[in-house]
């Protein structure tokens, strides 16, 4: 899906910048105040486990979604790749592939009326030719289409212009869309998991795309590999004490050593917010036995000094206590594990055989 904020590339100009972007889904909060600037040159991956809102993320940058709250600004022209294409219409591979490019080949057919134009010496026909160029050449319009058809073949995608789109399967029909993406070289290239249908060969021919493309990547993924091959900043959409998703640079290694100090710094600051608890809690018990033992004050002190003071204690550990319940630090949430379950062992039984099995290639 390409996303018509302009329809013609900004090349180095490109951006896309959120500020401060909420969204609801139903009742539950997706996206809570986030803050995102992206370039020409920006390699970003969306992070989180499931159901935290990465596609929704990438829906909002495309402006597919409109956020509750915030903005969302955009300059150039953006493609996304979701999981799925949809095949409910007719369509051809030959029509996705011009539907891709058809802008670039709208240059071109520009620039040919130009010539003839120049070529019959009408009026403002060479200001016309030059401007036909111009653009021609910004969207280097004469590599569109063998653009596409490298990248149909290296990622095994259906070359044959006459299949439907409705009778290839799920992973075929978005090898043909990832390929139109590529070819199209637009601004900002959005994709969501695009490592779930490609194999070994397609991961390279992808990773190495995206790492050299002149345009802006923002990739949702659980791929590691990928990660580590692209992303140069990772937003992270997992729970924070503040519930803001947080930004690291330095790639998947800078991910890693900032989430880590992130969470030891959340198990601290709840650690001391519960000892601090703990003991307010203790005072105020302290200060109400007082009261009840018929604590007295000091020598000298007036007849009135034992309500004042001791009631103005306990005001002042009530107030200690609601200032902190006020800022409470949330609990953190344990880390997820992953264990392989204890299984009986069955001496002597044959739990798999196979015989004269080949994989072609």
């Amino acid at each position: 899906m390409l996303t018509p904020t302009n329809r013609h590339p900004a090349r180095h100009r490109a951006q896309l910048i959120t500020s401060d972007v909420s969204l609801m889904r139903g009742a539950t909060p997706v996206l809570h105040h986030v803050d995102l600037t992206l370039t020409s040159s920006s390699r970003v991956a969306i992070v989180g486990e499931n159901g935290r809102g990465k596609s929704t993320l990438l829906q909002v940058l495309a402006g597919v979604l409109v956020p509750d709250s915030g903005t969302v600004q955009r300059i150039g022209t953006i493609a996304v790749a979701e999981q799925e294409m949809t095949a409910a219409d007719s369509r051809t591979v030959g029509q996705a592939v011009a539907e891709a490019i058809a802008e670039p080949l709208a240059a071109l057919a520009a620039l040919d009326a130009a010539a003839l134009a120049l070529a019959d010496n009408t009026d403002r026909a060479e200001e016309q030719y030059t401007a036909a160029l111009e653009h021609a050449e910004a969207l280097d319009a004469w590599d569109a289409e063998r653009r596409v058809q490298i990248a149909l073949e290296a990622l095994d995608a259906e070359t044959d212009s006459t299949r439907l789109l409705a009778d290839l399967s799920v992973g075929q029909r978005y090898r043909v869309r990832l390929a139109c993406l590529l070819g199209a070289d637009h601004d900002f290239l959005l994709l969501d998991e695009p490592t779930n249908h490609l194999d070994r060969s397609g991961l390279e021919f992808l990773t190495a795309q995206l790492r050299a493309r002149s345009g802006g990547v923002v990739v949702v993924s659980h791929d590691r590999a990928l990660l580590s091959d692209i992303a140069e900043t990772i937003v992270d959409l997992d729970p924070t004490p503040d519930d803001r998703p947080r930004v690291y640079g330095n790639g998947y290694a800078g991910y890693r050593e900032g989430r880590l100090a992130e969470r030891e710094r959340w198990e601290q600051d709840y650690d001391h917010q519960q000892a601090e608890h703990a003991r307010l809690q203790d005072s105020l018990s302290a200060a109400q036995n007082r009261l009840v033992s018929g604590w007295r004050p000091e020598k000298g002190t007036n007849k009135h000094g034992r309500a004042t003071r001791a009631g103005g204690l306990v005001q002042n550990v009530h107030r200690r206590q609601e200032a902190l319940e006020a800022h409470a630090v949330t609990v953190p949430e344990p880390p997820q594990l992953f264990r392989f379950p204890e299984l009986p062992t069955r001496t002597g039984a044959v739990l798999l055989s196979v015989d004269h099995v080949s994989v072609a290639g």
